[in-house]
């Protein structure tokens, strides 16, 4: 009975610990993890002090940047986007080590992407490792909430020594598993959490057929609910918390969520695209059951996508 309550206790103890040092997804305020990157009065701090507005103008954009860089972690934001004709703006939220590392930084990004006037925006996701710039990961997707309403909508990355997991309002839309034949192509230095609205027009609305047109400027994005939970250096107990925290673990339940959005939503992926890449097959492509047969050799999806009304089926215990 001794060693039973003995053993009893050090589990207690053991559970509490364990809870105690659970990954905590709670928001910053802004000036408590954050500063200002670039454009002086476009970028606007909330009242609370919990959020702030980047914009965009004919002058400049606006930015803002972490004050840490982490090794791993989770990373999120609530972001309102602009509305009305928005062609040719690029609202981003990404890590990125470019500063330290100028010619082989490694980059993980989520960036939305505006539109014509009755065209949705669309967001685009990305990995670089070690400079592998000329092997962009790159995947586009309708977006298929209204991402210019009153309710903002959260994007977050998951980046483990294992995966990398990018999430819509809880639900996971892509993961990257990491390989070895990825070598140095999976993100492995630590790296800062940005965010930024820029001029996009050479590229961003059409491959740049449509510009930006600052007579609906100034552009305006609204982050809030601003989440950095990051690793320092090679802090293992933070490791262990996050590689068994949910945002991490793809369960089967996440995974049917991820690939229904999928099916739905993806409009090019890099793993489909002949044209761009040739003959290069990216070891971590397995997750499209038809083989290809429904995209286009430069990787378009040959599926009409439209945006649902329905709200998203998955949403994690930690959103």
């Amino acid at each position: 009975m001794a060693a039973s309550a003995l053993l009893l206790a050090a589990l207690a103890v053991f559970v509490a610990a364990v809870a105690a040092a659970a990954l905590d997804t709670s928001p910053v305020p802004f000036d408590a993890g954050y500063a200002a990157l670039f454009g002086g009065d476009n970028l606007v701090r909330s009242p609370d002090g919990r959020g702030v507005t980047l914009k965009l103008d004919r002058y400049t954009g606006s930015g803002f940047v972490s004050k840490a860089a982490y090794r791993h972690g989770f990373f999120s934001a609530s972001i309102k986007l602009p509305g009305d004709y928005t062609a040719g703006v690029v609202v981003a939220f990404y890590l990125s080590n470019w500063d330290e590392h100028p010619k082989n930084h490694d980059e993980l990004d989520f960036e939305l992407l505006g539109n014509r006037r009755g065209h949705g925006w669309r967001v685009q996701t990305n990995m670089y490792g070690n400079g592998s710039t000329s092997r962009g990961r790159e995947e586009r997707y309708l977006l298929p909430v209204d991402a210019t309403v009153a309710a903002a909508h959260r994007y977050a990355i998951a980046w483990t020594p294992n995966n990398v997991v990018f999430y819509l309002d809880g639900v996971p839309i892509r993961e990257v598993v990491r390989v070895p034949s990825m070598g140095g192509d999976f993100p492995s230095k630590p790296m800062s959490v940005y965010a930024t609205i820029w001029d996009g027009s050479n590229w961003a609305t059409d491959g740049g057929k449509y510009k930006v047109d600052y007579a609906y400027a100034p552009f305006a994005a609204e982050f809030s609910d601003l989440v950095l939970s990051g690793c320092h250096g090679a802090a293992e107990e933070c490791q262990v918390d996050l590689l068994t925290h949910d945002v991490a673990v793809m369960a089967p339940a996440k995974r049917a969520a991820m690939r229904g959005f999928r099916e739905q939503y993806l409009t090019y992926t890099a793993c489909r695209d002949r044209v761009r890449y040739k003959t290069t097959v990216f070891p971590e492509c397995d997750d499209l059951a038809d083989g290809g047969s429904t995209f286009h050799e430069w990787g378009e999806s040959k599926k009409t996508r439209r945006r649902s009304a329905s709200p998203l089926l998955y949403s994690s215990r930690m959103q």
